[in-house]
């Protein structure tokens, strides 16, 4: 196979911090190359430089065997290219529909000079249909779920006559049948001489869908290694530079009637008579399709979501919680899925957004300038969050340690209930380790805990019990030995009709 990307000895620092140090990366026709590191490790910004993102401070980028002249690469200039990338974090103009968000800037046009909506519409249309998808091409992009959208910055990508394909985190936010179907997807582009740039923490799928797996740590090249010639604990290691266990569940063994959260019938347009209690120590896992209704119910208990029915008592008695705020007094705790929309303020700095709950719940900590720097300093130390300051800009930060900043901050306060929602997306495998073995001590410490998550072995690695929902839904509650894949996707997928 020909060399379709080669790029040599680059380097790259942001404010004196060295970032990238001198790394080789090559990408031939036809390959799928898994690019792999802890977050922070560069894997990002290497590929933002592919794309004209960034520029690099030194080094060489040959595309098709021609070298690029560094200062006429822009974004457009390189999507011209055929150089295409699917970001991790969404970007999509919210205000424009899915057809608008495809074709920014390229929209077909009619012999007067106006966009031709109706080309631009079907050809839309044909491109979400590869992707198995039948979101409507006018709908507005605001009205999408996450995973839809998703699927719209995919279809985005693929739009372009691309010759280099790059995904950072692309099934984060998918369910198991739409990955299934961008594998298929991948698996095709690649048959046609596509080069592809696989970034994922999820090894299992590394394995599943790359050739070759090239491994950065703290932004210097480790490894290129065929897949093959590697098992998914060897690829861990190489990324953290030791060995790396797997957590595994073991069964609640705390007191039984020890109930600090249930909900009852909770019932509206969506939720269909959802019932389920949590107990203290244990750690409780929601399992489902998205759209399943996991997050939806999760919003009713925070006090984001109104019902026509259903109550909550904590600790045994009835409460009422018509607002996070109130959530937040009586002991609650929700970690966001989507951590740049309503998990963190990126134009804040660090210490602010992980103070910021504490500040709500205790009003007379606003203006203890020193007490939450200390705060702020105990939970990157034991979150392990890589940061230049604590005065650095959340939004300038690696997504996996925006996610590990939204954990901080509810960890900061102490809650006794505290909801996950997945909450180890696009965080690399030492850090999940470390994320799980926090869980655990929360857990021990009398906490309850309950994590929504599309991942299933972190729902069979980490949860004592699983609840799994389906159209809105609980269809089972599996424990010890029924705790399987098998079971769980049986049931989320409604095969098993009701219980």
């Amino acid at each position: 196979m020909a060399c379709l990307v080669e790029m040599k000895q680059i380097s790259k620092s942001f404010f004196g911090v060295e970032v990238l140090a001198k790394v080789d990366f090559q990408v031939e026709s036809g390959e799928v190359m898994a690019l792999c590191g802890e977050n922070g490790a560069g894997k990002s910004t290497l590929m933002k430089i592919l794309a004209a993102v960034y520029s690099n401070d030194s080094g060489e980028i040959f595309l098709d065997g021609a070298q690029l002249d560094e200062r006429r690469r822009t974004p457009l200039e390189m999507q011209k290219m055929g150089v295409s990338m699917i970001h991790q974090e969404l970007n999509l103009m919210e205000h424009l529909t899915v057809a608008q968000n495809i074709f920014l800037t390229r929209e077909p046009l009619l012999k007067v000079g106006l966009i031709d909506f109706k080309t631009m519409n079907e050809e839309a249309k044909k491109l979400l249909a590869m992707l198995g998808q039948s979101i409507s091409p006018t709908e507005k992009v605001s009205n999408l779920r996450v995973a839809e959208k998703q699927m719209v910055e995919i279809a985005k990508a693929i739009s372009f006559n691309v010759k280099v394909l790059i995904m950072d985190e692309p099934t984060a936010m998918l369910t198991q049948k739409e990955t299934d179907i961008l594998f298929g997807l991948i698996r095709r582009l690649s048959g046609e001489g596509l080069g592809i740039i696989y970034i994922s923490h999820r090894l299992k799928e590394i394995k599943e869908v790359c050739d070759r797996v090239t491994v950065l740590r703290d932004g210097t090249l480790v490894t290129v290694k065929k897949v093959s010639d590697v098992t998914e604990q060897e690829i861990a290691s190489l990324m953290v530079g030791r060995e790396v266990k797997s957590s595994i569940a073991g069964d609640y063994s705390g007191d039984e009637s020890d109930v600090t959260v249930e909900v009852l019938n909770v019932t509206d347009s969506f939720l269909k008579d959802v019932s389920f209690k949590a107990r203290r120590g244990e750690i409780v896992g929601f399992s489902g399709l998205v759209g399943a209704g996991r997050t939806e119910l999760m919003e009713f208990l925070f006090g984001i979501r109104k019902s026509d029915k259903g109550e909550v008592l904590l600790n045994g008695k009835p409460a009422t919680i018509a607002r996070p705020q109130e959530a937040i007094q009586k002991g609650l705790g929700f970690a966001t899925e989507d951590r740049q929309k309503t998990g963190l303020f990126l134009i804040r700095s660090i210490r602010e957004n992980i103070n910021i709950i504490s500040q709500v719940k205790n009003r007379g900590a606003w203006n203890h300038a020193a007490k939450r720097g200390q705060d702020t300093a105990r939970m990157v130390e034991r979150l392990n969050i890589k940061h230049r300051s604590q005065q650095q800009m959340a939004g300038n930060l690696s997504g996996g340690n925006q996610q590990k900043i939204v954990l901080a901050k509810w960890l900061l306060v102490d809650s006794d209930i505290l909801i996950l929602d997945e909450p180890t997306r696009g965080i690399d495998v030492g850090a999940r380790e470390e994320i799980y073995n926090i869980i655990n001590g929360l857990a021990a410490d009398g906490k309850t805990i309950i994590i929504i998550s599309s991942d299933l072995t972190e729902v069979l690695s980490i949860c004592q019990r699983v609840i799994v929902m389906h159209e809105g839904a609980v269809k089972a509650e599996l424990t010890q030995e029924e705790r399987n894949e098998e079971s769980i996707m049986r049931y989320a997928s409604g095969a098993s009709g009701e219980l």
